[in-house]
């Protein structure tokens, strides 16, 4: 029931940085998975929650804090 949408800014992001590591729908869904994990798991049992949007920050930050940066810098 939480409306998901991304800021044109995020989606810039996410694309430049698959293109940055050469990745594929594979990869490419492996980032977003990184981006919204935290999201997925902890938004439904907040019950005030309906809309969530990734910003650019958020998913530079989330991507930051992810492994799966270092396995593609390494790949």
């Amino acid at each position: 029931g939480i409306s998901l949408t991304m800021t044109d800014g995020a989606v810039d992001y996410i694309v430049d940085k698959a293109m940055e590591f050469n990745l594929g729908a594979r990869g490419l869904r492996s980032m977003c998975e990184a981006i919204l994990t935290d999201a997925m798991y902890e938004l439904p049992s907040k019950k005030n929650v309906k809309q969530f949007e990734v910003t650019r920050d958020y998913a530079e930050n989330r991507l930051g804090h992810a492994k799966i940066v270092k396995r593609l810098k390494a790949a």
